[in-house]
């Protein structure tokens, strides 16, 4: 029987409407490219993304999730 030692955690990664973003307990929503990498900016039409995501109830939510969160070792 193997035991969880700890856990690593990260951001999830969500894909909704074409886009690809984190949302992490500190800082919230923000796009990535198709690489995992942060975009410098997010601008109106993704925010306007951000509110159609946030109102789908969460089971909906969490099948846009493509990654991320914690894994135990």
């Amino acid at each position: 029987m193997t035991e969880a030692h700890g856990y690593l955690c990260g951001p999830k990664v969500y894909e909704f409407e074409g886009w690809e973003f984190e949302v992490s307990g500190g800082s919230g929503p923000w796009p990535v490219t198709k690489e995992g990498e942060p975009y410098k900016r997010a601008g109106r039409v993704f925010y306007a993304m951000i509110c159609r995501f946030e109102s789908l109830p969460k089971a909906e939510q969490e099948a846009h999730c493509i990654g991320g969160g914690c894994c135990s070792f």
